[in-house]
């Protein structure tokens, strides 16, 4: 809703007795400080369709129109960005009308024998302040969610990009100068005192030349674009087993490769790849499991250990700015790509993992990654 002028406010009344009408309308000339352009319509289905246009500062909502009531109105329009805020009106004061009201995103109910012009113009007041604060509040939130991405992509392109310097400068500098080694230690005679020392340094170098291969891998794994997500994660938790040995790490993947775009096999598997570093590094585990699986229009992820476990909110509370961040990050590239995030932990009982992304609805490729 555009900020209006306060002399000039839209008002849609959906009232279906015209006494309560004429009264509502006199109130609101009693109001000196404002002048309301009110549209009256008198049934459930003129009313929905008024809203849905989306031309109007506030709206005052009868209860009950006839064999219809007004929260079957609230209940259409709870998600619409279009609604203005809803003023429930109601003859006969009810609690549990009114809890379901609040529930469906009213801005205020009011009983109509308690009304007077003072009070109608300041819940409609309040109610529009109201409405401009959450819609800045969306606005921002939505701002947000552009700048994370942008931050993720940036991530993702430095990534490759240092990926692609391990790989074309320092692992081929490595490889050369083994390579040298090896020309340099044919041409010498095995009497000669340094060729033992030559010779030890041969595994040394190639343990680095291993190593640069494993940081570029992990940074930027060729595998997935070339193998997929089912080859990739398996190659993971390989090494991870490998790294790790005293973890035993059980594995399940069953999914539709082709239904799983190139964009969510990465975030997929940086999700993956974060939560089993978190299980090495924090959880004091002996046993973990990871799956993806395909659950009708669906895919799934689950990663869980037997670790110490920890308290989920107070990791993930705002007061640590240096708490959670792992998970936060987590979390976020799930959202951003579509995804549903849960996290179940305590102290002394492990710590679950489940991501879900409907198919149908996981945001469009370039968003995100």
């Amino acid at each position: 809703m555009d900020e209006c002028d306060i002399g000039d406010i839209r008002v849609l009344l959906i009232e279906d007795d015209e006494d309560d009408y004429v009264l509502l309308f006199n109130l609101l000339t009693e109001v000196p400080a404002a002048r309301y352009k009110i549209t009256w319509t008198q049934t459930y289905e003129e009313g929905l369709r008024e809203l849905k246009k989306g031309d109007y500062d506030v709206c005052l909502l009868d209860y009950l129109l006839g064999v219809r009531n007004g929260l079957e109105i609230l209940s259409t329009l709870e998600e619409s960005p279009m609604r203005p805020p809803i003023i429930v009106l109601t003859g006969q004061g009810d609690y549990h009308v009114d809890l379901k009201a609040m529930q469906y995103g009213a801005a205020d109910y009011l009983l109509k024998d308690e009304m007077t012009g003072h009070t109608l113009e300041r819940a409609i007041r309040y109610a529009m302040e109201r409405k401009k604060s959450e819609d800045a509040l969306r606005e921002s939130e939505r701002q947000l969610k552009r700048l994370s991405s942008a931050l993720l992509k940036v991530q993702e392109n430095e990534r490759r990009m240092l990926a692609a310097e391990l790989h074309d400068n320092l692992g081929q500098l490595l490889t050369a100068i083994k390579f040298n080694i090896e020309g340099v230690l044919a041409r010498m005679a095995p009497s000669e005192s340094s060729t033992r020392d030559l010779n030890a340094l041969i595994p040394n170098i190639q343990a680095a030349v291993e190593q640069v291969r494993k940081m570029y891998t992990e940074l930027m794994p060729t595998v997935l674009d070339d193998l997929g997500i089912m080859a990739t994660l398996s190659w993971f938790c390989r090494e991870f087993q490998k790294d790790h040995p005293t973890i035993h790490l059980e594995r399940k993947f069953d999914a539709n490769e082709h239904e799983i775009s190139a964009d969510l096999r990465l975030v997929i598997f940086r999700i993956a790849q974060d939560a089993l570093k978190n299980v090495a590094a924090h959880s004091r585990a002996d046993s973990a499991s990871i799956s993806l699986t395909g659950e009708n229009v669906s895919i799934r992820l689950d990663i869980g250990d037997n670790g110490t476990g920890f308290d989920v909110s107070g990791v993930m509370s705002t007061a640590c700015s240096n708490c959670g961040l792992g998970l936060m990050s987590m979390k976020r590239r799930a959202e951003l790509s579509g995804g549903s995030f849960h996290i179940d932990s305590s102290e002394g009982r492990g710590t679950s993992i489940m991501v879900r992304w409907l198919l149908n609805a996981v945001t469009p490729t370039g968003d995100w990654t």
